[in-house]
């Protein structure tokens, strides 16, 4: 069972990420790669006023081309094969059978939980626009997911309606308590920073649902596969 979950995970991850980075190639890496001359054409640059994770992104960052495109694959592949492994658990303790569909589903679950949730306050930024204190976002954005995750749980699996009620509570407290705010200027075109966010929305729901139906249909072949040779 392990190894089937394992297994299921690492094809449909691989999948997923050739498919997904073959998508951002075409649509937000030109957008990041324009957004990144304007990062180095800006006037009076004050080194007093940038942050430390700015100049570590500045020394060093992968060359434009094929080797940007193997760094964008590795790590869409590592988040593929993570949030695979989530979908599948998922699908295992949901006890019905597991397949296609049911992956997509769980696909779509997942977007909204580490995607659209997070986006509504937090925006996806191409580099050179304006960002919250990092820390404050990375704490806003856990806490968003936790509780979208356990929102949408009480919505799902809740019978009374109580859980409802709960589920939309949690699902809304985030966004009523407010990401933090945004420090300093833009250095990219509102019109730039508005395309790149809803394509980067766009490409999130795609590439759950690739997870998901890709997780699903894997995990279940591989079922069937291990029920023939058991037979035998």
């Amino acid at each position: 069972m392990v190894f089937r979950v394992f297994a299921a995970a690492l094809a449909a991850g691989l999948l997923s990420a050739v498919l997904i980075t073959a998508l951002q190639s075409v649509t937000t890496m030109p957008l990041i790669l324009e957004a990144e001359t304007f990062e180095v054409a800006e006037p009076n640059h004050d080194h007093t006023t940038t942050t430390e994770h700015d100049h570590s992104q500045s020394e060093w960052m992968p060359a434009e081309g094929m080797e940007r495109m193997l760094y964008t694959l590795l790590a869409n592949f590592g988040a593929a094969v993570g949030f695979s492994l989530l979908l599948i658990v998922g699908l295992t303790f949901e006890r019905v059978p597991v397949d296609g569909a049911r992956g997509v589903i769980w696909g779509l679950a997942g977007f909204a939980v580490f995607t659209l949730s997070p986006a509504l306050g937090l925006p996806p930024g191409v580099p050179g626009l304006a960002a919250p204190d990092e820390q404050a976002a990375q704490i806003w954005w856990i806490g968003t997911v936790v509780l979208s995750a356990a929102g949408l749980a009480c919505l799902v699996y809740g019978k009374a309606l109580v859980f409802k009620a709960l589920g939309l509570a949690l699902l809304a407290l985030p966004h009523l308590w407010g990401a933090p705010p945004v420090i300093g200027g833009s250095l990219v075109p509102a019109e730039m920073a508005a395309r790149f966010s809803a394509l980067s929305i766009v490409l999130g729901g795609v590439f759950w649902v690739l997870i998901g139906y890709f997780s699903g249909i894997i995990f279940a072949r591989l079922g069937d596969t291990s029920t023939k040779n058991q037979e035998i």
